[in-house]
């Protein structure tokens, strides 16, 4: 079976405004904002965009108009974090990833090996792997540190651990943790930022239970606090980024590296 024949015949069922095979890929616009290109084991992070450009006029010629089809962001992920301590440090950071409902439907096209109509987690494992491993290249899109201590080169995370994907409801959900190998003691304020500074991905905190701790010193506390909206001019500037156009101009990432999301723990 080809990777068209996998994924075109799901395309409509599932109301997509346009799904396209073209060679070996599979080009698709979702909810009339977002080009995507994906391989089937390709990361979640990895979306082929520097292939955009050399695609024919035709595949995205169904799509709304190609100003709206560049927007940045891409993919929306709802996060929740769970810190692991030992007294007053931080030894883990376990995490789940909810995965918008769009993207969520597309990245699991034709990974139901059993075909009947559930993916286990044993079918869902080769792309959780594919896209935990990946993560490093972005720094897990997270940044542990104590408020006020010099900038370090040295490595926070080890790689990650325990990882998998779920499928809760219509979205998947990756979990996965990552060992602390610095030496974190909350002394004062330690921050948990979680963010893309390109916007690629827009990721924000869950309403409920966002974030939460475990075998804590008893004078620990958390509290989350999430990124304010982009205002209407800088999200104008994103919006005329191409799709093949991972990274942001500097101007505009020192607008959006401002804009973490941000786990603060505190100890007394």
């Amino acid at each position: 079976m080809s990777l068209c024949d996998m994924f075109l015949p799901n395309c409509l069922p599932r109301k997509l405004d346009c799904c396209v095979c073209y060679g070996h890929m599979v080009v698709i616009l979702l909810d009339g904002f977002a080009v995507f290109l994906f391989l089937r084991g390709v990361s979640m992070f990895k979306l082929l965009g520097p292939i955009l450009h050399s695609l024919p006029l035709f595949i995205i010629a169904c799509a709304a108009p190609l100003s709206v089809a560049k927007a940045h962001p891409h993919v929306w992920v709802t996060v929740q974090a769970e810190v692991v301590m030992q007294e007053r440090s931080v030894k883990e950071v376990r995490y789940q990833w909810t995965f918008d409902e769009a993207f969520s439907a597309f990245a699991s096209q034709g990974l139901d090996d059993s075909g009947d109509g559930v993916l286990s987690r044993e079918e869902l494992q080769p792309l959780a792997q594919v896209n935990v491993e990946s993560l490093s290249e972005y720094a897990y899109f997270s940044d542990l540190y104590i408020k006020g201590a010099p900038e370090t080169e040295a490595s926070t995370f080890g790689d990650p651990k325990d990882y998998w994907l779920s499928v809760k409801g219509e979205t998947l959900v990756l979990h996965f943790t990552l060992p602390v190998v610095a030496d974190v003691k909350v002394e004062q304020e330690v921050l948990l930022d979680v963010y893309d500074p390109s916007f690629f991905v827009d990721f924000s905190f869950a309403a409920k239970e966002p974030a939460k701790l475990t075998s804590a010193h008893q004078g620990c506390s958390i509290r989350v606090k999430q990124a304010e909206a982009l205002d209407d001019e800088t999200m104008g500037l994103l919006a005329q980024i191409p799709a093949d156009q991972r990274e942001i101009p500097d101007d505009l990432m020192q607008m959006t590296s401002t804009m973490a999301n941000q786990v603060i723990l505190t100890c007394e």
